[in-house]
């Protein structure tokens, strides 16, 4: 379903068209002025412009790059697109990818090209990049209730009148800070439209409980600039011994919120004809598109899915918990990290040269995928990381595994937000491995 397809189920705040070539005429310029040098590491020596990488006829694995690097495969990035594009399209939901997972403006062109509304992101810094970049539609997954973020946002909107922004209340004391400052920096705007978050015991932002979300209801419509569109909550975190009962518990949280908006609607506080609720991490995103789409009773809701980690999938906590892991053809893990072998101080140990300053941690260890000697690159089964500290991660091995020092390691990693957030630019690779072109991050 294309972006203007979508749009026209939105609320009217949120309709007015986002031409397609804007963002891209943005990104273009901001491809034109930016060069890879020596800041960037890995990369080789000299000075290129990054809508040139793909020109330099560069090899990964050849010779030309310092390790260790972290790659992107563009068959893996075409592959997971795809699937969200088709389920989105499948079951008529929105989406609005999480910029917070890859902070790259090419990325998220490349996701808007799929048919994206718009994007997520975290915080106010994170939306300065992406306005700067020339997106027109964000929403915001916290509140915001800072001076400055506040002032930025309000001005933002007073001087582009195209660009759409979801901003979330979860209390009566910040629809009064940011109707203040609606009322400060912004007289005479539209209505700023924001969405009531849910929340649920020990989790993070939200109300948690139905009273609750209908005094913060009650403040957003006494306020004099503020709209209240929808419904917001974020089921990725529910606890849970296993992914089983994770899903278990994010249907339960799911249907509360269900309620949540019935009762808001039943006492107008939202307009059953353009409500709009929006919910969805990488992990259960199908338990909300089963709850309003599925066995929603009432009028339609529209749905807004807010997944990041899709784009690039892992080799563990989404290849355990992704509802498109069954899928065929199956979602691909686009990131890798390489890295050198170092040492083999004992028979059944090699360290590799990649550490906690290259590549995450917080979900799983890395996870060992292939060896490359030679020119050829073989399978790593067996092999498995016992430890990681900063610059080193501690394989272990059979006692016969044929691993000498200066061999080329492969790891997948898990939740790929934090091994982002450790690069400044990633290769684009093909499956050989030639480097085909490069993103920036800007985090």
């Amino acid at each position: 379903m294309t972006t203007e397809a979508y749009a026209d189920h939105v609320h009217p705040v949120l309709k007015q068209p986002d031409p397609p070539f804007a963002y891209r005429r943005s990104l273009d310029s901001l491809r034109d002025e930016d060069s890879i040098t020596w800041r960037d590491r890995s990369f080789p020596d000299g000075e290129f412009a990054l809508s040139d990488v793909g020109k330099q006829g560069w090899s990964l694995l050849g010779g030309d790059f310092h390790f260790p690097t972290a790659v992107l495969k563009a068959s893996a990035l075409e592959r997971n697109l795809r699937l969200m594009q088709d389920y989105c399209r499948a079951h008529d939901v929105l989406l609005a990818p999480h910029a917070k997972t890859t902070m790259s403006p090419d990325l998220v062109a490349l996701q808007l090209d799929a048919g994206a509304w718009g994007v997520t992101v975290a915080n106010v810094q994170q939306a300065r990049v992406f306005i700067n970049a020339g997106v027109h539609r964000l929403l915001i997954a916290n509140p915001v209730v800072g001076e400055s973020d506040l002032t930025y946002l309000t001005e933002q909107r007073r001087m582009n009148r195209d660009l759409q922004i979801l901003i979330l209340v979860d209390s009566a004391e910040t629809a009064r800070l940011l109707d203040a400052a609606m009322q400060t920096h912004a007289p005479g705007l539209s209505r700023q439209p924001v969405l009531l978050e849910v929340g649920y015991t020990h989790g993070r932002g939200g109300v948690r409980t139905t009273e609750a979300a209908i005094v913060t209801a009650t403040a957003i419509r006494g306020s004099q600039n503020l709209e209240l569109v929808g419904v917001e909550g974020f089921e990725g975190l529910m606890p849970g011994r296993d992914v089983y009962e994770q899903r278990h518990e994010a249907g339960r949280f799911m249907n509360w919120a269900g309620d949540v908006v019935r009762e808001l609607q039943i006492r107008e506080f939202l307009d059953p004809r353009t409500t709009l609720v929006s919910f969805g991490g990488s992990s259960f995103f199908d338990v909300v598109v089963e709850c309003f789409r599925d066995q929603w009773h009432g009028p339609r809701v529209d749905i807004l899915l807010r997944s990041g980690c899709y784009l690039t999938h892992d080799h563990g906590v989404y290849a355990r918990t992704s509802p498109f892991v069954d899928q065929k053809p199956p979602p691909l893990p686009a990131l890798e990290v390489w890295a050198e072998v170092l040492a083999r101080p004992e028979p059944d140990l090699v360290i590799a040269g990649l550490g906690r300053r290259d590549v995450s941690t917080d979900s799983d260890l890395p996870i060992p995928l292939s060896l490359r000697r030679h020119g050829e690159i073989r399978d790593a089964g067996g092999m498995r990381a016992r430890a990681v500290n900063d610059q080193h991660t501690f394989v272990s091995i059979s006692d016969d595994d044929d691993v000498q020092v200066g061999d080329l390691m492969s790891f997948g990693v898990s939740h790929p937000c934090t091994t982002f957030d450790k690069w400044r630019v990633f290769p684009i690779v093909s499956d050989d491995y030639e480097v085909i072109d490069a993103v920036r991050t800007y985090f």
